[in-house]
């Protein structure tokens, strides 16, 4: 898969609530830094993920900019009851997601 691909197949993933799908996805030393919370490792993360799931949601990607290791995906998240845009960088290595920065306005969550 293609740096781009990895990424679109992670959303994907995350927007159906498919941890499993993620997993294959993600290096064992993940860095993973959010709004919220940061972890150190895919297990720590996904671990989270899974002890609150993501709800089904959807994703229009609104841009997407690539270099050699590196994708920025801009998009809006649709939950049933709200939207909003986020930004999410993802560095990547031999097909793996080795880092997640997470940027969103968090105000109308926290």
């Amino acid at each position: 898969m293609t740096n781009q691909e990895v990424v679109m197949e992670y959303l994907r993933c995350f927007c159906e609530g498919d941890i499993g799908g993620l997993e294959p996805l993600l290096a064992a030393n993940l860095c993973f830094t959010g709004t919220f919370h940061t972890y150190s490792s895919a297990t720590e993360y996904v671990d989270s993920l899974k002890d609150d799931l993501p709800e089904k949601c959807g994703c229009k990607v609104l841009s997407i900019t690539e270099n050699e290791h590196s994708v920025a995906v801009f998009y809006k998240y649709q939950k049933q009851d709200r939207a909003m845009q986020i930004a999410q960088l993802f560095k990547i290595k031999e097909e793996k997601i080795h880092e997640i920065l997470l940027v969103f306005d968090g105000r109308g969550i926290a």
